[in-house]
């Protein structure tokens, strides 16, 4: 017996087109709210659900929908990874209306997503960049929030954590005399060991020193409207954003991952099962990805010099 909230079926009486988008929107995020996944890509699934939705309020519901919904994107001016997204979304809801009883046939079968290439769409910070936000920071007053900064930029440089895995961070799982922590990855239930380099460990010393806290979240925020409150991933990214404009620096947050896995690859000459052990990715292929890069960069000068004799 199909489900009474909405009647959907690909018989000629269908009535998805007779729901309003307002149904079907409370109907998504009650959906998603359902899926044995992490709040964050949750929230990210009900955000993108919105264009989809959009798109089913002008045109009628029909097993190609979610195909025609993908040649739709495929006209948008956005990324292949951003169409990307927004199509997961919407295979991900229709797949599940199915499972839920809210449809009658699974209309994702054999609908791929958008072809994206295994390479770095951004490149990540070098060594001048690194070592203009190394002299900047050497300048700044031990103030408490810029004790936190250098705190943050430690465990982003010397430890290639992400945003998630820095927010989560909290003071009990720094073991300062032992040089290590118990950070909870992406993707992760439980915490998993990290060594600390001894520049980190000298930063997180001076950060938690100058700012007098003793337990809770690592790294709290100090506007007057969340004060004390976790910092969240958007506020990290708003930090070191702020920063590398300030520096003239192109580059972001993941810059520093992408440096920190780059230099690693580089030092142990691609032994890339050694260097997954510190940069902790779930699959070697990704690191093939930046010892390409590298042996790529490398080889330039090799490849610039075949063509010197020629005059243009």
């Amino acid at each position: 017996m199909k489900n009474d909230i909405v009647s959907v079926s690909f018989v000629p009486h269908n009535t998805l087109d007779n729901n309003k988008n307002s149904d079907l929107s409370q109907l998504s995020q009650k959906v998603f709210s359902g899926l044995d996944l992490s709040s964050s890509t949750i929230k990210d699934y009900q955000y993108r659900i919105g264009q989809f939705l959009d798109y089913l309020n002008r045109n009628k519901f029909s097993h190609n929908t979610l195909l025609e919904y993908k040649r739709y994107l495929q006209g948008l001016d956005f990324s292949v990874s951003t169409k990307n997204k927004y199509f997961i979304s919407a295979k991900i809801f229709l797949r599940e209306l199915y499972r839920l009883d809210y449809l009658n046939k699974d209309i994702t079968v054999n609908i791929k997503g958008f072809k994206q290439a295994h390479s770095h769409k951004k490149e990540g910070l070098n060594d001048d960049d690194i070592s203009i936000i190394q002299n900047h920071c050497k300048t700044l007053q031990p103030t408490s929030e810029n004790l936190r900064l250098k705190a943050i930029i430690s465990l982003l440089l010397f430890q290639g954590l992400r945003q998630i895995e820095i927010s989560r961070l909290d003071i009990k799982d720094i073991d300062l005399k032992n040089k290590c922590a118990f950070i909870r990855g992406k993707g992760r239930d439980d915490k998993e060991l990290i060594w600390l380099h001894p520049f980190t460990v000298k930063s997180i010393q001076e950060y938690l020193k100058g700012s007098r806290m003793i337990d809770g979240a690592l790294f709290q925020s100090t506007s007057n409207f969340c004060k004390n409150h976790r910092l969240t991933t958007k506020s990290i990214r708003v930090i070191i954003k702020a920063l590398v404009n300030d520096l003239g620096v192109d580059g972001s947050t993941h810059g520093f991952r992408h440096f920190f896995t780059t230099k690693l690859i580089k030092s142990y000459k691609g032994e890339l099962l050694t260097v997954s052990k510190y940069t902790r990715h779930r699959s070697i292929q990704m690191l093939e990805v930046y010892n390409d890069e590298v042996i790529r960069q490398e080889d330039l000068p090799r490849f610039y010099s075949v063509f010197n004799e020629l005059k243009f």
